[in-house]
């Protein structure tokens, strides 16, 4: 008889082969992944059409992937809780049903043997019941083992086995309260990683909004997984409070009602049985203690563990909340260095670029004042030279009034010459003319003397 996590109680059959189909149904219709995964998309389809914290559930639940997983295992780690507390219950209740006929009826006036088949025969109507199954375990010991003897012993046996059962059912919710908190602390290092991997010194304004999405997911992670982590812790001590109560009040049950039901009588055995019903009374008054008092440490460890389990939680948060302000600090100490630096390399730089801009300024000073100096002395060489040449333009442009005055009395003159040519002109045309009259006379007077002769 083996105990899955959800609480139910599977009992192996001789033929493996007989309703294995139904078998495998069964085991996927009690699974609790399956119903966590279940409860997981039902949760995240309400939250859409829920009426109030719709902003939060989608910034808690909704941002990051690691958020997503971790709503999942809480979800798988209640549904795990649920059912084993529902198992409970049904067992708490068909445990009321279960009852024993008193040593002074008729059927059990018989030896241990045969009240064991009597009550093994009862314990049938009681299948589903773990005070059924602790009745026929028991009665099936002393049939097997022919008499009482040894009873008390095989029902602490029954009843470790059952506490380590219990224990080990509870391991899968173990392992999701475990890994809550690490998811938490995972989101954590990604958002922390997302901020710092997203500084840049080139663009810090743009970068800002990227910064604080990175630490909004780190915040929202760890608040989330450590939230959810506290009511699985909380939830599941309260069902395995619940479950060991009822594991305890069924052992009680069995070592002061079953016990003495299937013991020997007392004038059956002589007084060496008599001597054996006394010690197991006594060992039941024991056990009892011993139960009660395993039960105040169970209580104690458990508020202990609880205890611890806070103490370690908000150590673990101020020591990460002093771990990412140092982180944070040294990040600026080192983005103001970095700054620094990069502002004295840019100063530097400028010093640079401002001696040589002003060693090229003297150097094209000097230059140009050197070419200044010489077109200077050009211009005054030039200017010199035109001064010269003005003064010799002057001169000769005296001459050339002279030369002009020269030319009006060269005109003057030519005028004069002109006249007087015409007048040498006139004259030689009068004495030309005279000379023809002249000569025209002569020739008259040859004309006349010959004919005149």
């Amino acid at each position: 008889m083996t105990e899955d996590q959800s609480g139910h109680e599977t009992t192996h059959s001789e033929n493996p082969s007989a309703g294995d189909g139904r078998a495998r149904s069964g085991r996927m219709a009690a699974s609790p992944v399956l119903w966590g995964c279940l409860a997981t998309g039902v949760f995240y389809l309400a939250i859409p059409y829920s009426p109030i914290a719709s902003d939060l559930l989608n910034r808690y639940f909704c941002s990051h992937p690691l958020e997503y997983a971790t709503a999942t295992l809480f979800f798988v780690g209640m549904a795990v809780l649920v059912m084993r507390a529902t198992v409970c219950y049904r067992d708490m209740r068909a445990s009321r049903g279960v009852g024993l006929p008193s040593q002074d009826d008729s059927p059990l006036e018989m030896g241990s043997l045969a009240r064991a088949t009597t009550l093994l025969g009862l314990s049938s109507q009681w299948p589903d019941c773990r005070r059924g199954q602790r009745l026929a375990e028991l009665c099936t010991f002393v049939t097997k083992r022919g008499g009482g003897a040894g009873l008390a012993e095989h029902g602490r046996f029954l009843a470790d086995q059952a506490a380590e059962r219990l224990h080990e059912s509870y391991s899968l919710v173990r392992t999701i309260t475990w890994a809550v908190p690490i998811l938490g602390f995972l989101g954590t290092v990604v958002g922390i990683t997302m901020a710092i991997a997203n500084v840049t010194p080139e663009q810090l304004d743009t970068s800002l909004g990227e910064v604080t999405d990175g630490l909004a997911v780190a915040f929202d992670t760890t608040a989330l997984a450590l939230t959810l982590s506290l009511l699985l812790v909380f939830a599941s001590n309260a069902t395995q409070r619940v479950e060991q109560s009822n594991l305890s009040g069924i052992e009680s049950w069995s070592l002061r009602e079953v016990a003495p039901l299937l013991a020997e009588s007392e004038g059956s055995g002589g007084p060496l049985r008599n001597a054996e019903q006394q010690a197991a009374r006594k060992m039941l008054a024991e056990s009892e203690a011993a139960i009660q008092r395993q039960a105040d440490l169970w209580e104690q460890s458990l508020e202990g563990l609880r205890e611890r389990w806070v103490d370690t939680l908000q150590r673990q948060t101020t020591e990460f909340e002093s771990t990412l302000s140092q982180g944070l600090d040294q990040g600026l100490v080192d983005h103001d260095r970095k700054l620094e630096m990069l502002r004295k390399e840019w100063l530097g730089a400028c010093h640079q670029v401002t001696d040589g801009l002003v060693t090229q300024s003297d150097r094209f000073a000097e230059s140009l004042s050197s070419g200044v100096g010489d077109c200077v002395t050009a211009i005054n060489q030039a200017t010199e030279a035109v001064r010269d040449q003005l003064g010799q333009l002057q001169h000769q442009s005296e001459l050339l009034l002279k030369v002009i005055e020269r030319e009006e009395q060269l005109v003057g003159l030519e005028e004069r010459l002109a006249a007087n040519l015409e007048a040498v002109r006139t004259a030689e045309a009068f004495e030309q003319s005279l000379m023809s009259l002249t000569a025209a006379a002569n020739l008259l007077s040859a004309r006349a003397g010959t004919k005149a002769a």
